[in-house]
């Protein structure tokens, strides 16, 4: 190999940057509101060739391709919505398949399917609609607004009279979706996902499907859908996730879920973590986490927004170690913060333009 001296540097061939191909569409915010995006929301694109260029397709409406050309024409692909702070929208690529690969044989996963799976988790929807009185009254006039009304109020509990066991039979009766009960033949009790696609098809009736109302409505059953799915999902692989909401005549709405990871031999069993959420117009937003291990240890962790809500639970906390007992449970730890609770996972803004990404392969 020759070596090269300063005059000859120039011969050598000038070797092409390597370009990181980014994941993201940006849209304004006057496209945003005329596709109906919502912060968090998946929605659904196909590639298809506009003006001899690649684009993905959105309700007529065309963005770049993000990850090309990894992606070819005909691929469907999921994107999450996301609101910058900028006030612009960003179309997450949520990566589903091999794009523009080969061929497999196995059919691609329903389209209503994929978009649940990758649904953000939370209720933030469903716990403003089981307000007390709220699905109520978006019941439109029609010849049956009085019985759907009654069914509505009955599946709202009393927290001033609360029981356990009718707690247990709703959250049985959220244990095992509407469709599962129809493929075993059984009948279909009352529950929050058929009221509400019964009050969207009544609103529809009456010509109210555009309405923002009736999209509060869909984005709800969007909520309690993928939670259900990715119930399944956990499920499968040996882990316990489950969650719902719970509507009260006399207080607002609590959001409840079921963690477990799976136990593995050898190792010591995973505890069951409950925890609660809800966004109390009296006590402010308060969370709960409760973790019971070995049957009978209990560690809580309470965080609270309003400081003399934390104060008294602090204060209560020797009452709760005597209710404990009385149940045959071990308090083992009890604290409380006044703070919001931490997310689990933080949220990773988008860098800025320009700026450094290091990757690894």
């Amino acid at each position: 190999m020759a070596i090269l001296g300063p005059e000859g540097i120039h011969a050598i061939s000038r070797v092409a940057p390597i370009h990181l191909e980014v994941r993201t569409a940006y849209v304004e915010a006057p496209v945003a509101r005329q596709l109906g995006l919502h912060d968090g929301q998946v929605v659904q694109a196909v590639a298809a060739m506009r003006n001899d260029q690649l684009k993905l397709v959105l309700n007529e409406h065309s963005f770049n391709v993000p990850l090309f050309p990894y992606i070819k024409e005909g691929d469907v692909v999921s994107l999450r919505a996301q609101l910058l702070p900028t006030g612009k929208w960003a179309l997450q690529l949520l990566h589903t398949g091999a794009f523009a690969g080969a061929e497999t044989t196995q059919g691609p996963i329903p389209t209503r399917l994929n978009t649940l799976l990758f649904q953000p988790g939370g209720f933030a929807n469903l716990l403003t609609l089981l307000r007390p009185g709220v699905m109520e009254s978006l019941v439109p006039p029609v010849q049956d607004a009085g019985e759907l009304r009654k069914r509505i109020n009955a599946q709202r509990l009393s927290m001033g009279s609360l029981q356990a066991q009718s707690l247990k039979r709703l959250v049985l009766g959220h244990a095992k979706s509407s469709e599962a009960t129809l493929a075993d033949g059984a009948p279909v009790a009352d529950n929050t996902k058929v009221l509400l696609r019964l009050l969207m098809a009544e609103r529809s009736r009456i010509e109210e499907d555009g309405s923002d109302t009736q999209d509060s409505l869909h984005h709800a059953l969007d909520e309690l859908e993928a939670a259900q799915v990715q119930t399944a999902q956990n499920q499968h692989k040996g882990d316990l996730n489950f969650g719902l909401v719970i509507p009260f005549k006399d207080a607002d709405p609590v959001a409840l879920e079921f963690e477990q990871k799976g136990n593995k031999p050898g190792h010591p069993k995973n505890p069951l973590v409950v925890n609660m959420h809800t966004q109390s117009r009296v006590l402010g937003e308060v969370w709960l986490k409760t973790s019971i291990s070995n049957h009978s240890q209990v560690d809580l962790t309470m965080w609270a927004l309003d400081k003399d809500v934390a104060d008294l639970a602090k204060f209560n906390a020797s009452e709760l170690t005597y209710e404990l007992e009385n149940a045959g449970l071990v308090m083992g730890s009890f604290q409380v913060y006044n703070a919001p609770r931490p997310d689990a996972k933080a949220d990773q803004p988008p860098p800025d333009h320009g700026a450094l990404v290091d990757t690894q392969a």
